[in-house]
């Protein structure tokens, strides 16, 4: 008895749903949702009677809206209806909406656009008061998204030529138009009599670099940082230079990334999180601007002094062992060396000492895409060698000794 053969359509279908199955299976185990997820998930769950019954009421009143029957009696109801589902259902809505996560890893940063990234409310921007506020380091909250909090520590150059999602250049971006968005809203609302230029200022205070990064090592995140080796072997940040191999400028980077990582992770409350955390953590510093304001007395917003800043490597080199008749020269070198990561042209430059009984002594060299970048890294390289710096710093001591007259 012969076998009736299958058809060519029913082979293929066949074949479509084993393969169909076999899919499905692997997006199953490859996708896996969060806690945040799950809970959103939860709160439609409660929720989908009443929004299966609100848009079926909607669904018959379709004749009155083509009609544009603003007054239809049914049409109020169902809007009304609607209404009061949305304060449950629309933040759980936009919540899964969030970027999601690849099965290979790889965050989707198409994501960051209109829809998911809409103008975030101000309401929980409430002015400062100074009965409320706290010197004490407030709690960091967490990022309810795992990959995006590992994005937000992961630097440009710790992985050479990487895309825009592997490395938080992306979440820096936002995090800065939230802070400064975030630091307006709360100052506005606070400092309701001191001019627009003063308010500046006292953004300034909030959001520089120098302040970010301080916020950055007070919560210890240095532990979390991938960083690339140049910037590794920085051993204290520097001034916060818009060079993104200065590691004051890299850690408050970070910082605006967290920032964005928090809110991107928690579509329904990040930015409820976010503003309430902020405002506690700058509020440490506004306390007496507060309190004068509340008093009606005149805030002077207090502006760092550039000339006290940190000392650059350069004046450290020179005031530690300079002196009249003593001469540090800086002295571009011939190089062919580029940067790993972007392939530009990097200049070296050399440092070299004229006195204390030496002519010409080679002190450190250094490379950066600037000269006068490497004439810095030349000078800490310099004070790296701390048995060249000791014997020189004993000649200057020697020296000024014998100058005052002591023995």
């Amino acid at each position: 008895m012969s076998k009736r053969p299958l058809s060519p359509g029913a082979s293929h279908d066949g074949a479509s749903n084993e393969s169909g199955k076999r899919q499905q299976t692997q997006d199953a185990r490859g996708d896996q949702l969060s806690n945040t997820d799950l809970e959103a998930l939860k709160i439609l769950a409660d929720n989908a009677d009443a929004l299966i019954s609100s848009l079926q009421k909607l669904k018959q009143c379709h004749e009155s809206i083509n009609a544009r029957q603003a007054r239809d009696a049914a049409l109020l109801a169902a809007k009304e209806d609607l209404a009061g589902l949305s304060a449950r259902v629309a933040p759980q809505l936009q919540l899964l909406s969030r970027p999601r996560i690849s099965n290979s890893g790889a965050l989707d940063v198409s994501n960051f656009s209109s829809p998911n990234l809409r103008i975030p409310s101000m309401e929980y921007a409430t002015p400062w008061r100074s009965s409320e506020m706290s010197r004490e380091l407030p709690p960091l909250p967490p990022v309810a998204d795992r990959k995006l909090e590992e994005l937000a520590f992961t630097h440009p150059g710790f992985v050479p030529g990487s895309a825009p999602d592997k490395q938080y250049e992306r979440l820096e971006w936002l995090g800065d138009a939230y802070l400064e968005l975030i630091a307006t809203t709360l100052i506005d609302k606070t400092f309701l009599t001191l001019p627009s230029g003063r308010c500046s200022q006292i953004r300034e205070r909030l959001i520089r670099n120098t302040t970010l990064a301080s916020y950055f090592r007070e919560y210890g995140l240095e532990a979390r940082a991938k960083l690339p080796r140049d910037v590794l072997e920085q051993k204290m940040p520097g001034r916060g230079s818009s060079n993104d191999k200065d590691l004051l400028k890299t850690q408050s980077d970070m910082f605006e990334a967290y920032v964005a990582a928090i809110i991107l992770s928690d579509s329904a409350g990040g930015i409820e999180t976010s503003i309430k955390w902020l405002k506690a953590l700058w509020g440490r510093s506004l306390i007496d601007d507060v309190s004068r304001a509340e008093q009606g007395l005149p805030v002077t917003p207090k502006v760092e002094n550039t000339r006290r800043r940190q000392q650059t490597a350069k004046e450290e080199l020179s005031s530690r062992i300079v002196v009249k008749g003593v001469t540090i020269r800086y002295e571009k070198l011939e190089s062919k060396k580029r940067d790993r990561h972007i392939g530009q042209e990097l200049f070296s430059v050399a440092v070299y000492l004229d006195g204390w009984g030496e002519t010409n002594k080679f002190m450190g060299v250094g490379s950066a895409l600037s000269v006068k970048e490497a004439g810095q890294k030349a000078a800490a390289d310099a004070l790296q060698n701390k048995r060249m710096m000791a014997f020189l710093e004993g000649k200057k001591k020697a020296f000024m000794e014998a100058k005052a007259g002591v023995v």
